[in-house]
């Protein structure tokens, strides 16, 4: 499954959270595939998208992994932090229940993590990788320098 493919995942998955307005492709120069999900607060997070690993081109019987219960995506202020995105969005994609996925977590459950973002096992041994690019809150504009995460969105 490549970059394309996740990201048509990606948007069908996503799209069905709640909690999530939309879900849109997105790419620019630097990352010819990506996801930007707009909250019902109005706060946007731009994914990119990248793949690697087996390729296969039908799904594999994948061991059922339970879904875990979606976590709150707001803290008490209304806002969504990288930690909290990361755990909803994993949370979003496990309830799917989706074929061509075997699990997703977020990049901080690992302890070499340096960005936010999450990762998916896909059905056939490959992996898709989904690292925050950017955030902004409602009404405002993302950060001019990619990876520059807001603490709070």
């Amino acid at each position: 499954m490549g970059p394309e493919q996740v990201q048509e995942l990606g948007t069908e998955i996503l799209a069905k959270g709640p909690d999530i307005t939309s879900v849109e492709r997105w790419t620019d120069t630097g990352r010819p595939s990506g996801l930007v999900i707009t909250f019902s607060s109005g706060a946007r997070l731009w994914t990119g998208v990248t793949t690697a690993g087996a390729t296969a081109s039908e799904p594999s019987a994948a061991a059922s992994v339970a879904a875990p219960p979606l976590p709150a995506l707001f803290d008490n202020a209304g806002k969504i932090t990288a930690a909290r995105a990361e755990q909803y969005l994993a949370a979003v994609f496990m309830a799917a229940h989706a074929p061509e996925l075997t699990s997703a977590y977020g990049y901080s459950s690992s302890s070499s993590a340096r960005h936010p973002g999450v990762g998916l096992y896909l059905a056939g041994g490959a992996r898709a990788f989904l690292p925050f690019v950017y955030t902004a809150a409602p009404g405002k504009r993302p950060a001019a320098r990619a990876f520059t995460i807001d603490a709070a969105f």
